[in-house]
C-alpha cells in the first residue's frame, strides 16, 4: 500500500469538492499511465480481458429461473392477495389497479434490501465503513462469499423480471422509458461487478439505492388508501406525508451523499491511486456506468423537488406521485380552477325559465357552458368548465 495514501483509509468521507478533485486526479493518472505496460488500456484492451469474467452455466440458469419465479409470484399475489385486499378496503377502481403494483414492490424491496443490509452491517465485512479498502485484496477469479452470491442472484433476477414488468405489468408513467434504461444499466452494472469480481462495489450500489424504493412504495400504498368507501382516512394521509418526507431524506442521504462519496470516490480515485496494483481492468467502463447512475438519481430527485415546489406554491395540498399522468391532469385542472376562481350564484338562486315562449340558443364565443352545481351550507356554487362557451337566452 502506498504510504502517501495510507492515512486515507481511516479518514471520514471527503467533501463534494474533495471528491471531485480526487476523481479528477484518478482519471488524470489513469490516462497518464497509458504508455505503461502494466496498466489496463481502454478501449484498446477491453475485449482482451474478457477472459477474467467468471460465471458458470449453473449461475446463469439460477438467475433465469428466479426471474420467471418473481414474475409468476407477482401474478399470484396480485390476483389472490393484493387486488382482493384493495377491493375489501373499498378503494376506487383506479386505485384498485394501482395498489397491487406498489404493494408488491414494497414487500419485495423490504426482502431484497434487508438481505443486502444484513451483508453490509453484519460485521463480517467493512467495505461500507472503509470503502477505500475495497481494492486491497482484489484478484481475478477470486471467490465470492455465499451470502453475497445470494444477494446478486436476487438482484439480477429481479431486474430481468422488472424489464418485463415495466412493459406489461406496471402502469405507464412519464419516466417509464427512463426506468427501462435504468433496468438495463443496473443489469450491466451488477453483471459486470459479479463477473469481474468487483462485487464489493456492486453490494454498495444496491445498499445505497434500494432503501429509497421501500419508502416510495410504502408512501404510494397509503396515498391509494386515503379515500376508502367514499370516506377520507386521515391516518393514511399522515402516513403518506411522513413516508414522503422519509423518502426524500433517505434519497438525499443514500443516493446523493453516500453513493457518490463512497462508491464513486473509491472507483474513481482509490481504484487507480490507492489500489495495490495499477493494473485494475475496466476503470473507464466502470466509472462511466456509475456516473450515469448518479445522473439518473439526480433526474429522479428533480421530481421530488418539483413536488415540494408545488406544495410551497399551493398548487398541491397532498402527497401524489407526480410521475403519473392522472396526477398531472388532476393538477392542471386544479390550477385552472384556482386561476379562474369559482363562480357564485346570487342569493335568490338561478334564473328560471319563463313561459313567454320557446328558448333559443345563440353562439357567443367558442366555448360551451357546463354548469356543475355544488351544494354548500350557505349557497349554491356554479363552476364554468369546458372547451367551448355558449349562453342561453330567452326570447323576449
Amino acid at each position: 500500500m502506498d504510504t502517501a495514501h495510507a492515512e486515507l483509509y481511516n479518514n471520514s468521507l471527503p467533501s463534494y469538492w474533495g471528491f471531485l478533485q480526487d476523481c479528477y486526479a484518478g482519471a488524470t493518472e489513469h490516462f497518464r499511465q497509458w504508455d505503461s505496460p502494466n496498466v489496463f488500456l481502454w478501449p484498446l484492451d477491453f475485449f482482451n480481458v474478457f477472459r477474467i469474467l467468471t460465471v458458470t452455466k449453473e449461475e446463469v440458469g439460477l438467475v433465469l429461473v428466479l426471474a420467471v419465479f418473481w414474475t409468476l409470484l407477482r401474478y399470484i399475489v396480485t390476483w389472490h392477495i393484493f387486488t382482493p385486499f384493495a377491493e375489501k378496503m373499498k378503494l376506487s377502481k383506479l386505485n384498485t389497479k394501482k395498489f397491487p403494483e406498489s404493494a408488491w414492490k414494497c414487500v419485495f424491496y423490504i426482502f431484497s434490501w434487508g438481505s443486502c443490509a444484513y451483508v453490509v452491517c453484519c460485521g463480517k465485512f467493512d467495505f461500507f465503513e472503509k470503502p477505500l479498502l475495497i481494492w486491497k485484496d482484489w484478484v481475478p477469479f477470486m471467490d465470492i462469499p455465499v451470502e453475497i452470491r445470494v444477494v446478486f442472484a436476487i438482484q439480477f433476477s429481479f431486474y430481468i423480471h422488472s424489464l418485463y414488468a415495466t412493459m406489461y405489468m406496471d402502469r405507464w408513467r412519464k419516466d417509464s422509458v427512463v426506468m427501462m434504461f435504468h433496468h438495463f444499466l443496473t443489469l450491466s452494472l451488477e453483471g459486470f461487478a459479479y463477473t469481474v469480481r468487483y462485487y464489493k462495489i456492486g453490494i454498495l450500489v444496491v445498499f445505497t439505492h434500494d432503501v429509497t424504493d421501500i419508502c416510495l412504495e410504502f408512501t404510494k400504498c397509503n396515498v391509494y388508501m386515503k379515500n376508502r368507501g367514499g370516506k377520507f382516512r386521515p391516518i393514511h394521509d399522515k402516513l403518506s406525508t411522513g413516508g414522503f418526507l422519509f423518502f426524500a431524506g433517505t434519497w438525499a442521504l443514500f443516493r446523493l451523499y453516500w453513493y457518490p462519496l463512497k462508491c464513486l470516490h473509491t472507483v474513481g480515485y482509490a481504484m487507480i491511486l490507492v489500489a495495490p496494483t495499477t493494473h485494475m481492468p475496466f476503470y473507464v467502463f466502470c466509472n462511466v456506468q456509475l456516473w450515469i447512475l448518479l445522473g439518473l438519481d439526480v433526474y429522479w430527485f428533480m421530481f421530488i423537488v418539483n413536488f415540494l415546489i408545488k406544495v410551497v406554491r399551493g398548487d398541491m395540498t397532498e402527497v401524489e406521485d407526480v410521475r403519473e399522468h392522472e396526477v398531472e391532469e388532476k393538477w392542471k385542472d386544479q390550477k385552472v380552477e384556482i386561476k379562474n376562481g369559482p363562480q357564485t350564484a346570487i342569493n335568490n338562486g338561478p334564473q328560471k325559465d319563463t313561459n313567454n315562449g320557446p328558448q333559443t340558443k345563440t353562439r357567443n364565443g367558442a366555448h360551451n357552458v357546463v354548469l356543475q352545481k355544488r351544494e354548500t351550507s350557505q349557497t349554491k356554487v356554479y363552476h364554468l368548465r369546458s372547451t367551448r362557451q355558449r349562453t342561453r337566452t330567452a326570447d323576449t
